[in-house]
C-alpha cells in the first residue's frame, strides 16, 4: 500500500480498536513513518507511534500474500512484473482517491489535514530524508491529490529513480494507465480484506504482549 491507503487503513484500525485520539494520531503518523524505519522499532518511542509502525508492517505483510493483489500484479507485462507490487501500491492510492466518497462520509481533504497534523506531532522521529519527504507531502497536499494522474506519475518517477530504472518510465506508466479500469475490481476485492484484518489483530495488544 502507498501512503493514502496506509493512512486510511490506520484510521480503520483506530476505529476497530476503539483508539483514543492520541492513539489514533500515532497510528496515522506510523502509517507514513513506517516507510522510513527499518529493523527494530526503538523501545523508547511513544507506544502509539510504535503501534502505528507495527500496523504499517502488518499491512505490508498482508498485502504481500493477498491473492487479489497478486492477480493485479500478474496483469503487468512480464518485463515489469518484478516491480509490479510497487506499481500496484501506487495505483491503490489512485483507486482509493477516486472512490473515496463511496468508502467514507467525510471529505478526503479534511482527512489529509488530520494526517498532516499527526505527522507534525511525531516529526522528530523521522530521519532527515523522511522529514524532507513529509514537508513535500504537506506542501503539495499529496494525500488528497492522487485522483490526478500527474501525482501518480510523480510517484512512479520517484520509485523508478530509486530502483535505477528511469528508462522504464514510459512502459510502466502505460501499463499502469491500462490497468486503471480492470485493476479496480481487484482493489475492491482486496481492500476490504485488509481493513477487516484488524478486527482480529491489534498492534497495541501485540506490543503489550511483546509478540
Amino acid at each position: 500500500m502507498n501512503f493514502l491507503a496506509h493512512c486510511d487503513l490506520a484510521d480503520d484500525a483506530a476505529t476497530a480498536w476503539a483508539a483514543t485520539p492520541h492513539q489514533r494520531d500515532g497510528l496515522l503518523a506510523g502509517a507514513v513513518i513506517g516507510d522510513f524505519v527499518k529493523g527494530t522499532i526503538a523501545a523508547d518511542w511513544p507506544t502509539a507511534l510504535r503501534a502505528g509502525v507495527r500496523l504499517h508492517r502488518k499491512i505490508d505483510a498482508l498485502s504481500n500474500r493477498n491473492d487479489a493483489i497478486s492477480e493485479t500484479c500478474s496483469r503487468f507485462p512480464q518485463p515489469l512484473r518484478r516491480f509490479a507490487p510497487i506499481f500496484v501500491d501506487i495505483l491503490a492510492d489512485h483507486w482509493l482517491s477516486l472512490s473515496w466518497p463511496q468508502h467514507h462520509p467525510y471529505d478526503l481533504g479534511d482527512f489529509a489535514q488530520e494526517c498532516y497534523h499527526a505527522l507534525d506531532e511525531y516529526r522528530e522521529y523521522l530521519d532527515p530524508r523522511g522529514q524532507r519527504f513529509v514537508a513535500y507531502m504537506v506542501q503539495e497536499n499529496l494525500l488528497s491529490q492522487f485522483h490526478q494522474w500527474v501525482h501518480v506519475e510523480q510517484a512512479l518517477r520517484s520509485v523508478l529513480r530509486r530502483l535505477d530504472k528511469t528508462d522504464d518510465f514510459d512502459q510502466a506508466n502505460a501499463a499502469m494507465r491500462s490497468l486503471v479500469r480492470p485493476g479496480y475490481a481487484d482493489f475492491e476485492t482486496y481492500y476490504p480484506q485488509l481493513s477487516g484484518a484488524f478486527l482480529s489483530w491489534n498492534a497495541f495488544d501485540a506490543i503489550a504482549t511483546n509478540s
